[in-house]
C-alpha cells in the first residue's frame, strides 16, 4: 500500500506499533512517518539495538514519534482540528497472544478514516496464530460503509519469512486500483452471524481459530 501511494510522490504514513521500526524501511526521500508507540523503551531500543530509524533518517526520510496510547493521541488531534492526512495508517499491534482490542472497534476504524488523505487507506496487521480477525474488520467495513480487502503473502519454506495477512480499508474503492495493488487484493465477505465488534461489546470466542491447542504446541515445538 505504501509502494503503490510512492509512485505519485512522497506519501504521508502514520504507523500504530513501532516494534523495531521495521516499516521505516519503506520510507523514502520526502516521505513522512508519524510513529505512534505505547511505551518509551521500545522507542529507546529501536534506536540503541537496530537500524531502521537511522537508515530511514539517512536517506531524509521525517521521522515524527508520538509517545503513548495511538487512540487517544489521534482522538486529541481531531480535537484540535488536526486530522493526520495520511495516505497509510499501519495498524501493527494484533500479532500477539494478547491483543489492544480498543484499536479494532468500529469506533477506532472510524476514528482512523477521519485521519486519512483522500483514496487514504487504513493498513490492519492481522497476521495471528490463534485469532482470526478478517471477519471483525470485514463486519466493521459492512456496517460503516467502508471497503475491506485482504492482501495475504505465502513465501516459501526456503526463504525463511513467515505468512503474514494485511487488511486494507478505504472509504474510496479507487485505493484499490493501483497497479501494485489490484492483483494482489481480494474481497472478504462480511459474516452476520458474529457480532460487531465496538467500545461497548466484543467476543474472542467468535473469532478463536479452531485448532489453537495445536498451534499452540507448534510455536513452543512439542509434540
Amino acid at each position: 500500500a505504501i509502494a503503490a501511494r510512492q509512485e505519485a510522490g512522497p506519501v504521508h504514513v502514520g504507523v500504530v506499533g513501532l516494534g523495531v521500526g521495521t516499516l521505516t524501511a519503506y520510507a523514502r526521500t520526502g516521505d513522512r512517518m508519524r510513529l505512534y508507540e505505547l511505551a518509551p523503551d521500545v522507542l529507546r531500543l529501536a534506536r540503541s539495538h537496530f537500524t531502521f530509524l537511522a537508515a530511514a533518517e539517512e536517506r531524509k526520510a521525517q521521522l515524527d514519534f508520538v509517545i503513548g496510547d495511538a487512540r487517544l493521541s489521534l482522538e486529541r488531534a481531531l480535537a484540535r482540528n488536526q486530522p493526520g492526512g495520511f495516505d497509510v495508517l499501519s495498524i501493527d499491534a494484533f500479532s500477539s497472544d494478547s491483543i489492544p482490542v480498543h484499536l479494532i472497534t468500529r469506533e477506532a476504524i472510524e476514528l482512523y478514516a477521519r485521519h486519512l488523505a483522500p483514496q487514504g487507506s487504513i493498513a490492519g496487521h492481522i497476521s495471528n496464530r490463534f485469532i482470526d480477525l478478517k471477519p471483525v474488520l470485514a463486519n466493521i467495513g459492512a456496517a460503516t460503509g467502508l471497503t475491506v480487502r485482504l492482501v495475504s503473502d505465502s513465501p516459501s519454506e526456503e526463504s525463511g519469512a513467515s505468512s503474514t495477512d494485511w487488511v486494507l480499508i478505504a472509504s474510496d474503492p479507487k485505493a484499490f486500483e493501483a497497479a501494485q495493488l489490484a492483483p494482489r487484493v481480494d474481497p472478504i465477505a462480511p459474516r452476520p452471524e458474529l457480532s460487531l465488534w465496538t467500545d461497548q461489546f466484543n467476543n474472542l470466542l467468535d473469532v478463536l481459530k479452531s485448532r489453537p491447542w495445536a498451534e499452540f504446541k507448534e510455536l513452543l515445538g512439542l509434540d
